[in-house]
C-alpha cells in the first residue's frame, strides 16, 4: 500500500486537539525522524529520507533550518507524548473513538488509507470532517463496526459519528458536514453531526494512539514531532512515538495539537 502524509492525525489534528497551545503562537511544523540521542531535554533528529518537511500551515521563521538532514529540538513541561502501535480492525468496537484517512469516490463513498483508535484520554482528538496537507480526515465516535464476514475481522465497514463546523453543498445534490468541531460551549450556530461510512479494505493499516511520557523516548524510534520557534530555540507542543522496526503507515500521524 503507498505510503501517506496526513496528522492526524495525524496527523493527527482543531478545537478539540491535543498539544497544547505554544505561548508565542508561531506556526507549527511537523516532521518525521529517528530520534538519535536524547539528553532528557533535547531530542536530536535524523529526518527520513523519504520524509518531506511536512506542514498544515506556513513554515515558522528559520523552518529552512528544519530541513536539514538532522536537527536538535527541546521538549517543554507542556510537551505530550502518544505512543502509536499497530492494532487490527477487529479491535474497534462500538463506542471507540476513531480516525481515518479517507479517499472519497463516487456518490461520496469514503475508503479507509489507514485507521487510528485513540485511547479514551484522546477523545475528542480532531473530530470532525477535514482536509490536512491534501488529505481527508474523518475523526468521530464508532457507532457500527461490522466486519466483511463472521469469519474475516481483519477488515469490514466502520460508521463514524462526528460532529464538524459547517454544513455544506457538494454540487451533486446532497450536503456534507465539514469542518473541524468546535467544542460545545463555543459551537457556532451553523455547526452540524453527521455519520461517514469508511469501507477499511484487507491490509489497511490500523494504529492505535495512546497516552504516554517522555519514557517513550528511546534512541533509534521513530517519531513525529510538532514543531515551532521561540525567540532562542526550537521546541516540541507534541511528539507521537512510533516502534524503531515499524515499517507501515503514513509518514504523518493524525493531528493531535491545538
Amino acid at each position: 500500500m503507498k505510503k501517506h502524509c496526513l496528522i492526524a492525525c495525524a496527523a493527527v489534528m482543531t478545537a478539540a486537539q491535543f498539544f497544547p497551545v505554544v505561548a508565542s503562537a508561531q506556526p507549527v511544523t511537523r516532521v518525521k525522524a529517528k530520534l538519535v540521542a536524547f539528553d532528557g531535554a533535547v531530542m536530536t533528529l535524523e529526518r527520513l529520507p523519504s520524509a518531506p518537511l511536512m506542514k498544515s500551515e506556513a513554515p515558522p521563521p528559520g523552518a529552512a533550518a528544519l530541513g536539514a538532514p538532522t536537527l536538535t529540538v527541546s521538549l517543554m513541561p507542556e510537551t505530550k507524548f502518544v505512543a502509536s502501535e499497530k492494532s487490527a480492525f477487529a479491535a474497534i468496537a462500538s463506542g471507540d473513538y476513531v480516525g481515518a484517512v479517507v479517499v472519497e469516490g463516487r456518490g461520496g463513498t469514503l475508503k479507509a488509507q489507514e485507521v487510528y483508535r485513540y485511547a479514551p484520554v484522546l477523545r475528542g482528538t480532531g473530530e470532525g470532517r477535514f482536509t490536512d496537507n491534501n488529505h481527508l480526515l474523518v475523526n468521530g465516535t464508532v457507532t457500527k463496526a461490522e466486519p466483511t464476514t463472521p469469519k474475516e475481522s481483519a477488515d469490514g465497514t466502520l460508521t463514524l459519528h462526528y460532529r464538524g463546523a459547517v454544513l455544506n453543498g457538494t454540487g451533486k445534490g446532497r450536503t456534507v458536514c465539514e469542518g473541524r468541531a468546535a467544542p460545545v460551549p463555543f459551537a457556532s450556530a451553523l455547526a452540524c453531526s453527521a455519520d461517514a461510512v469508511v469501507e477499511v479494505l484487507p491490509g489497511t493499516p490500523v494504529t492505535a494512539l495512546t497516552l504516554g511520557d517522555r519514557k517513550l523516548l528511546v534512541p533509534g524510534s521513530i517519531v513525529t514531532v510538532s514543531i515551532t520557534k521561540l525567540a532562542d530555540r526550537t521546541v516540541a507542543p507534541g511528539v507521537i512515538v512510533e516502534a524503531p522496526s515499524e515499517k507501515t503507515g503514513p509518514l504523518e500521524k493524525p493531528q493531535i495539537r491545538p
